[in-house]
């Protein structure tokens, strides 16, 4: 059973966007069921790579379009991204280290994070290329 379910409620009208978002729900989960089944580091470390990695390439992909539409709202946004990049870095440097493990709290964290910022700073931007005709 899935740690976090994936609703129309987070689709922000961009279909790439949206499909990112979707595997990013689903890495969580992997990461979420990996814990649950007590897998080991190396394991969790893979997931926690893939993890980073296409978080590091859908955040490429949204900042390529806010710069390609002229989106008011880049800075800001660029910001939040690069805030949690750093922190998910910041995570896996000091789980390699033996200095942390993944618990609920990443998850939860990882979650409410991805939520909030769909549901806020994402939402705001579909919102400005589906008002600037750009095709979804």
């Amino acid at each position: 059973m899935d740690y976090m379910k994936w609703t129309p409620a987070l689709e922000v009208g961009f279909a790439k966007i949206d499909e990112d978002h979707r595997e990013l729900v689903a890495a969580l989960n992997r990461l979420h069921l990996a814990m649950d089944l007590g897998k080991d580091k190396a394991e969790l470390a893979t997931v926690l790579n893939f993890l980073r990695d296409y978080t590091v390439s859908h955040f490429k992909t949204e900042e390529a379009l806010m710069i390609q539409y002229g989106y008011p709202g880049a800075a800001a946004h660029f910001a939040a991204h690069a805030t949690l990049v750093l922190k998910v870095c910041d995570f896996i440097v000091d789980f390699r280290a033996g200095r942390v493990a993944p618990t609920e709290a990443l998850v939860e964290f990882l979650e409410s994070w991805l939520v909030e910022h769909i549901l806020g700073q994402d939402r705001e931007f579909g919102d400005y290329l589906r008002a600037r005709g750009v095709a979804a």
